[in-house]
C-alpha cells in the first residue's frame, strides 16, 4: 500500500500543473478559431464532463487512495479546460452542442457507468483505471484536431492536454500493475 502511495505521490508531483492561458483574457486572440478548433471544443467539453463524473465516483469509492488524489487532479484540470473551451465557443458565437453525432473514443455507455457505480474495492479500482485510461487515450486522439490550428490558445490547450493526460495515463498504468 505504501509503495502505491509513494509512486502516485511522486508522479502527481511530477505532473506539470496545466495552466493554459485564460481565454477570458484573450478574446481577441480567439477571433481566428478555425472549424477544427470549434469542433474540438464541442467534442471535448462532453468528453471532459464524463471524465469529471467518473472521477467524482472514484473520489467517493476510493477515499485516501492514490486514485482519489489523481481523480481530484483530473477534475480540477478538466473543469478548467471546459471553462476555457466554453469561452471559445461563446466568443465565436457557436453553440456548445454539436449538430451531428460523432463517436468519441473512450466514452462510457450507460451500461459501463452502471457497472462502474455498482462495484467497490479492488474491482472498482481496476475497472475505473482501465476505463479512465481508455477515456484519456480517446482525448489524445481528439487533440489531433488541433494539429494544424493557427490559434495560439488552441495550440496551448492541445499541448497541455497531451502533456497532462499522457502523464496521467502512465500513472494509471502503474497503479493498475499494483492491483
Amino acid at each position: 500500500m505504501y509503495k502505491k502511495i509513494i509512486i502516485a505521490s511522486l508522479v502527481l508531483l511530477a505532473l506539470p500543473l496545466s495552466t493554459p492561458a485564460t481565454a477570458q483574457n484573450h478574446s481577441k486572440a480567439l477571433q481566428n478559431l478555425a472549424a477544427d478548433d470549434i469542433m474540438f471544443a464541442q467534442m471535448m467539453i462532453p468528453h471532459h464532463q464524463q471524465a469529471v463524473e467518473m472521477a467524482e465516483i472514484a473520489i467517493k469509492k476510493s477515499p485516501g487512495s492514490p486514485i482519489m488524489r489523481l481523480s481530484r487532479e483530473i477534475i480540477s484540470a478538466q473543469k478548467r479546460e471546459m471553462n476555457e473551451m466554453k469561452f471559445w465557443l461563446k466568443v465565436s458565437k457557436t453553440s456548445e452542442g454539436m449538430h451531428h453525432s460523432m463517436p468519441m473514443r473512450g466514452m462510457l455507455s450507460d451500461r459501463d457507468f452502471k457497472n462502474l457505480k455498482s462495484l467497490t474495492g479492488l474491482k472498482f479500482q481496476k475497472l475505473y483505471l482501465t476505463l479512465m485510461i481508455e477515456h484519456h487515450e480517446g482525448a489524445l486522439e481528439m487533440v489531433s484536431l488541433l494539429k494544424k490550428s493557427k490559434n495560439k490558445e488552441a495550440q496551448k490547450m492541445g499541448n497541455a492536454i497531451l502533456r497532462d493526460q499522457k502523464a496521467e495515463i502512465t500513472l494509471m498504468k502503474n497503479l493498475l500493475k499494483e492491483y
